[in-house]
C-alpha cells in the first residue's frame, strides 16, 4: 500500500514537472498564442458537432466528424509544425547548463574566462557606455556558437580592450552585427543573431536587444548589450534581460556566472 502510494506521488510528481517545464518553454512567446488557438479550434468543432447531432444535422455532422478525424491523427504532425523552435530550443539545451544533468556535473566546469578577460571586456564595455556607441557582445559557454560564427568575419584575435572598440566604433565595417567570445578568443564580429519572439519585452528594446536576448534564448551564451541611444549596459541569459547596469556589477555578475576566480 504504501509503495503504491509513493509510486502514485512520484507519477503525479514527474507530470506535473514536465506540465510546469512545458508551460515555460511556451510562455512569452507566440507558441502559447498558437497553443491556445488549437485547443480553442479543437473546442469549438466539437460544440459544433454536439448541436448537429442535438438538432439532426446530417451533413453537417458528416462534416464536422470528418475534421475532427482529420485533426485528431494529424495532431502529432501539426504540434510538430507549430512548435517547432520551441522544441528545437528545447533540444539544444540539453547536455548544456541549463539542464539537470549538467548541474549535477557542475563541479567539473572549468572557468570559462579569465578574470583579465573579464577586466577587459568591462572596460571595453565602460568606454562604449560612456560614449553612446552601440555594442553587442555574446560570450560562449557550453552551446556551440559555430553555426552564428559563419554569419560573420572571422577575427580569431586575443581578448584586446582596443580592439572591442574599435570594432563597434563607426565607421568600423564591423561595428554591425555582434562579436562572438570563446575561452579567450574573439572569434567573429559583425555576427547575425537570432531575435527574441518574446511578446512582453519593452518597446524600448531595439534590434540589438532583441538579437541578445535570442541568442540566449537558443543557447546557453551571455550576451552583453550597450545601448547606443541611452548607453545603458544590459545583460541577457537563458532568455531573461537585466538592464541599466553599472560597469563593476556586469563585471560581479559575469564572474559569477562564468566562475571566474578572482
Amino acid at each position: 500500500m504504501a509503495t503504491t502510494l509513493v509510486m502514485t506521488i512520484l507519477d503525479i510528481l514527474f507530470v506535473g514537472i514536465i506540465v510546469y517545464y512545458f508551460l515555460v518553454l511556451l510562455h512569452s512567446t507566440r507558441a502559447l498564442q498558437l497553443a491556445i488557438g488549437l485547443a480553442l479550434l479543437i473546442l469549438f468543432l466539437n460544440a459544433l458537432a454536439w448541436l448537429s447531432k442535438f438538432f439532426g444535422f446530417i451533413a453537417m455532422d458528416w462534416l464536422l466528424s470528418g475534421a475532427i478525424n482529420i485533426l485528431t491523427f494529424s495532431l502529432p504532425v501539426l504540434i510538430v509544425i507549430l512548435f517547432q523552435p520551441e522544441l528545437r530550443r528545447l533540444i539544444s539545451k540539453l547536455g548544456t547548463r541549463e539542464s539537470i544533468f549538467r548541474r549535477l556535473t557542475s563541479f567539473l566546469d572549468t572557468p570559462t574566462l579569465t578574470a583579465d578577460s573579464v577586466d577587459i571586456i568591462c572596460n571595453a564595455v565602460k568606454h562604449l557606455s560612456t560614449c553612446q556607441t552601440g555594442a553587442l557582445i555574446v560570450i560562449q559557454r557550453d552551446s556551440p556558437l559555430d553555426s552564428f560564427e559563419e554569419s560573420g568575419v572571422i577575427l580569431e584575435s586575443n581578448i584586446q580592450e582596443e580592439l572591442l572598440i574599435t570594432i563597434f566604433t563607426p565607421p568600423s565595417l564591423l561595428h554591425d552585427g555582434a562579436v562572438i567570445i570563446t575561452k579567450h578568443t574573439i572569434k567573429a564580429a559583425r555576427v547575425i543573431l537570432p531575435l527574441t519572439d518574446n511578446l512582453h519585452l519593452t518597446r524600448n528594446f531595439g534590434t540589438r536587444h532583441r538579437a541578445g536576448i535570442g541568442i540566449t534564448e537558443d543557447t546557453d551564451a551571455i550576451s552583453i548589450i550597450v545601448s547606443e541611444e541611452t548607453g545603458f549596459i544590459s545583460l541577457s541569459i537563458s532568455g531573461r534581460i537585466t538592464s541599466n547596469l553599472t560597469p563593476s556589477e556586469l563585471k560581479g555578475m559575469l564572474s559569477v556566472m562564468l566562475k571566474v576566480k578572482s
